[in-house]
């Protein structure tokens, strides 16, 4: 009987063992889908200090979403997010604008709407950052939206 026992649980061991390794591990990253402000698709936008900004997105998976994060940091220095430098656009901004915001998702497919007030004391050119990571730690391609504040 004991033995009868020990073989059953050593197969019942060895069943969910095979069944834990035939799961397919997430390599696939989120992607950072269809990215609106003010209902307008694009990727620089020329604002004006006090303007209402409502940037509304989408970012989908095949695995479950974890949490994204949304900044807004100084561009003057001429930086971009894909490694090229523009020394050339170099203007130093006036004021200062940061705002971070980090949220948790689920599910695979989500579409949120963030809203933003562009602050009277600032001008110059200034980033909104969007990035995200699924449960299983891959990143999505960053999107950044470039804001010129006149």
């Amino acid at each position: 009987m004991k033995n009868q026992i020990l073989k059953s649980f050593l197969v019942l061991i060895g069943g969910a063992f095979i069944l834990e390794s035939c799961q397919q591990e997430d390599t696939i990253p989120p992607v950072i889908h269809s990215v609106f402000v003010n209902d307008t698709i694009g990727q620089d936008f020329a604002v004006m200090p006090g303007d209402s900004l409502a940037i509304r997105f989408t970012i989908i998976d095949d695995y479950p979403l974890s949490q994204m994060k949304a900044s807004i940091h100084d561009a003057a220095d001429g930086h971009s997010h894909n490694g090229v430098v523009d020394t050339a656009a170099v203007v130093p901004n006036v004021g200062l604008w940061v705002d971070t915001r980090i949220l948790a998702l689920s599910g695979t497919t989500v579409t949120k709407t963030l809203y933003y007030v562009v602050p009277d004391t600032i001008h110059g050119v200034w980033h909104w950052e969007l990035q995200a990571v699924d449960e299983s730690g891959n990143s999505a391609e960053e999107f950044v939206v470039e804001f010129d504040v006149q």
